[in-house]
Parts: structure tokens; C-alpha cells; sequence
């Protein structure tokens, strides 16, 4: 798995080759943009993302996510005698993020015509993560009980985001990135199965944690939205 999102990282810049050379590029009025997750609501949750541009290659983000706002996922319970049926996660909480986006210079992409905005190539961005959320899990009593529970999970990620963004007719844009740092959450119990009580992952909505926390954070998404004047 860590070898193909290397390779997604390595494709995200290979995206921003093939350029000519240097050019002139234009704000065209609008320094600004909002911009929504794709998949975010496939994945159990939605967010929107403010940017700003403070130089020429600078700008900073904020982003604000709504964590049940997206896809009621349902899992089953292995032992019938606690249910045999589904029951869903139904969770419910928000998460923020703020990071500070460092850009490629501008430059003529192939079969481009004129000056490309100043909001569009490839970045880096540290960003920060914090939230919370609840979510129906079930939790062992002894070796024959289990229960239903809904613990409440607080998780924060510092990581490194590496995309491209790109802009349309400079009105229009789409973002996709991906990303890798460092995660730690309070999420003590299993999340594949109740045999197993030990907390190897976490899926945290906006971000996934490999190993135990705190352990490696990985983000993937493609936004898209508006710019503003």
C-alpha cells in the first residue's frame, strides 16, 4: 500500500511536467476560491475549503468538515447473539484544517493560450488536522458478551500535501492532492474485528492512520469549485 501512494504522490508531479517554459501569468481579479471534497461524501463525510492568495505562489487554506454528512456506513455483527442484522455507524462530529499552500511558478501549460492564473500549478502544503466524532462500534464485555457503544474519538494529523491545481477559464477549478504525515487519536478499540482487540488502524473520515497511534496519516481527494473576485 505504501508503494502505490508513493506512486500517486510521483504521478501528481509528473502531472505538472510538460511544460514549455516560463510565462506570464494573471490573477485575473480573483485572489480567492471555495472549494468542496468529491469524495467526501462517499466516504461518510463533507467539507469546504476557503482559500486565499497572499503572494504570488502563497496562500493559505482553511477547511471546515462535517463528519456524517456523507454515508451512513453499516457493519455487521459477526455474533448473532448480539444481532444479526446490520447496524450503522451513524457518526457525527466536525473536523478543522489550516494549512499554508507553496506553488510552482505560473508557466504555459502545452496547448494552453495566454497567461496561466497565479492560483494554478503544483504545490506543497503542510496542513494541520483536529476533530471529533461519534460512531457506533461494539466493544467485548468478557469472552461471551459483547455490546453496542458508541465511544467518542479525538484525533489530530500534521502532514505534507502534495497536488495540483488546476483553473478554468479563471472561474472554475479543480484540485487533487494527496498526502502523508503523522496522526494520533484516542481510538483504543478494534477496527476489523472484535477478536482482535488490538488497534492496528484508524479510519478517521478525513484521514486514514497506519499502525498504532500515534502512527502514519495518509489524505487523498480531489476538490473542485469556484473562484472568487
Amino acid at each position: 500500500m505504501f508503494n502505490r501512494l508513493v506512486g500517486i504522490f510521483v504521478l501528481l508531479f509528473m502531472m505538472s511536467s510538460g511544460y514549455s517554459q516560463e510565462q506570464k501569468s494573471t490573477t485575473d481579479g480573483a485572489i480567492q476560491n471555495i472549494k468542496v471534497d468529491v469524495f467526501g461524501p462517499f466516504r461518510g463525510y463533507s467539507q469546504i475549503t476557503y482559500e486565499k492568495m497572499l503572494a504570488p505562489r502563497k496562500s493559505y487554506e482553511i477547511t471546515v468538515g462535517f463528519i456524517g454528512l456523507g454515508r451512513n456506513q453499516s457493519f455487521p455483527y459477526s455474533d448473532t447473539v448480539v444481532s444479526s442484522s446490520p447496524t450503522y455507524k451513524s457518526q457525527l462530529g466536525f473536523f478543522l484544517a489550516a494549512g499554508y499552500k507553496f506553488s510552482k511558478l505560473p508557466v504555459f501549460e502545452l496547448g494552453a493560450k495566454g497567461p496561466t492564473h497565479v492560483m494554478q500549478g503544483a504545490y506543497a502544503k503542510p496542513i494541520l488536522y483536529i476533530g471529533t466524532y461519534d460512531e457506533n462500534r461494539i466493544e467485548r464485555i468478557n469472552d461471551h458478551k459483547y455490546q453496542s457503544a458508541r465511544p467518542t474519538t479525538t484525533f489530530a494529523a500534521l502532514q505534507i500535501e502534495l497536488g495540483k491545481q488546476w483553473i478554468i477559464k479563471n472561474k472554475a477549478l479543480i484540485d487533487i492532492y494527496g498526502g502523508f504525515g503523522y496522526c494520533i487519536d484516542n481510538k483504543g478499540y478494534y477496527s476489523t474485528s472484535y477478536w482482535d482487540l488490538t488497534t492496528t488502524s484508524a479510519f478517521n473520515y478525513c484521514n486514514d492512520r497506519i499502525g498504532k497511534s500515534p502512527g502514519i496519516s495518509f489524505t487523498f481527494g480531489i476538490k473542485t469549485g469556484l473562484l472568487i473576485r
